[in-house]
């Protein structure tokens, strides 16, 4: 029974490991962090061989190696399909966030702009709204930037409430609970910069 509970963890574990990569290769999370601990794992004596080898093949990625067959020639087969699964979804563009101009918005600017939004840019809300939902609702995005799709939806329609930030992966959260301090004290007294 333990060793089955061992891989449902380990599977976790690299499922986790992958998403990140995937995400921090998108440019939708900063890369410092993970590739410190992809370098900890791989280095250390604690997690399995395999393991270790995945976390040399994510960095890799992350320092834009992207050919499949190199980079999976040390990893056993299940592995291999889930790095050329994660290569795919790198390689997936994001959805558009405008028809007329696009551009790749990073996830800082995306916080600027559900601020802007919440704050009577209307015509930006509408475009938040539909990009919000979009990333919720792409199938492609890996599992934190879905979750953090719904929650600027629920922020974009007034949720205020810090539960709405229990869904989110721990890179985003941060900024988001940021955000949401921001919006509240908008809300208090919006003039408050002109106060003495």
């Amino acid at each position: 029974m333990s060793d089955h509970h061992h891989d449902d963890d380990y599977n976790e574990k690299t499922e986790k490991m992958l998403s990140s990569t995937v995400s921090a290769a998108k440019g939708l999370t900063p890369p410092t962090e993970l590739m410190f601990l992809l370098a900890r794992i791989s280095s250390g004596t604690l997690a399995p061989p395999e393991a270790r080898e995945l976390a040399r093949t994510c960095s890799r990625i992350l320092n834009g190696e992207r050919d499949p067959i190199t980079l999976v020639q040390d990893l056993p087969p299940n592995l291999a399909e889930r790095v050329w699964e994660a290569l795919d979804e790198i390689e997936a563009p994001l959805p558009e966030f405008d028809d007329e101009e696009p551009e790749e918005i990073t996830f800082e600017q995306l916080i600027e702009k559900t601020a802007q939004a919440c704050t009577g840019e209307v015509m930006l809300w509408q475009r938040l709204w539909d990009f919000a939902e979009e990333l919720a609702t792409d199938e492609r995005m890996p599992p934190d930037i879905q979750a953090l799709g719904s929650v600027l939806r629920r922020i974009l329609a007034g949720e205020r409430q810090k539960h709405v930030l229990a869904d989110l992966s721990p890179e985003h959260r941060w900024a988001v609970e940021q955000l949401l301090y921001w919006l509240m004290d908008q809300t208090i007294d919006p003039n408050q910069t002109q106060h003495r």
